[in-house]
């Protein structure tokens, strides 16, 4: 069986490293990724791509509307980079619960959403788009795109934390992968629901635990054991 191309943009972000990590002990699958300025593809071009997995995105700049110029470079400096190799690959374009705020994260991936299907329709390929929630795991950067990231850097450094009383709802990074590999649109994920204070304290509790008795730590469900494993990748 033919082996399944694909090009994954945004590959060193924490989406893109828990993708390649999945996909590097799994056979079946031939992996290519750009240079950050989409002026290259690695480790070579190809002659075919199967799929563009694209999870290449600005989440905050140092003035607001950069997110939406940089995001709007990025979408059309990949397909750039596939017309230049001739590769009319099919398009799996991760978006967040966020696109339908105003604000310029959220129109530059209306924004791409649109353009990156037309594209598709210009090229007889097929589009796909996964709508991700509040995603958390390992590795996130703090204080980039996970609330758990930024509780976990603040609680292990002794820093104090900046707390709403609202509720997000959560996804952990595995299930996201496990979506991502299905190629087909999803918008519905099974969350988490958790208030930020109870998500707070979950965290500073197991935090302790670990410290106290690493393996006698009362977990009391899998989110739990999410949350740990979370926690633990920043030591």
């Amino acid at each position: 069986m033919e082996a399944t191309s694909i090009l994954i943009t945004g590959a060193s972000g924490f989406v893109g490293r828990h993708l390649m990590n999945y996909l590097a002990v799994r056979e079946g699958y031939r992996v290519y990724t750009t240079d950050r300025d989409f002026g290259a593809l690695h480790p070579n071009p190809p002659e075919k791509l199967d799929w563009l997995i694209h999870l290449a995105s600005s989440h905050r700049e140092a003035e607001e509307h950069l997110v939406y110029e940089n995001n709007k470079k990025i979408n059309r400096g990949t397909i750039e980079l596939l017309s230049r190799f001739g590769l009319k690959p099919n398009i799996l374009f991760t978006s967040s619960v966020h696109e339908n705020k105003d604000n310029y994260y959220g129109q530059s991936k209306r924004e791409g959403a649109s353009y990156l299907e037309s594209v598709c329709d210009k090229w007889g390929s097929s589009f796909e788009k996964i709508v991700f929630p509040n995603l958390f795991g390992p590795y996130s950067k703090p204080y980039h795109t996970s609330v758990v990231a930024n509780f976990c850097s603040d609680i292990i450094s002794g820093k104090e934390s900046y707390i709403n009383e609202v509720e997000i709802k959560l996804l952990y990074i595995r299930e996201a992968i496990d979506a991502i590999m299905e190629f087909r649109s999803k918008e519905d994920f099974e969350t988490t629901p958790v208030f930020l204070p109870e998500l707070y304290e979950i965290l500073k509790r197991l935090h302790t635990q670990y410290h106290t008795s690493p393996f006698r730590i009362a977990l009391n469900n899998k989110f739990e054991s999410q949350l740990l494993t979370t926690l633990t990748s920043y030591y």
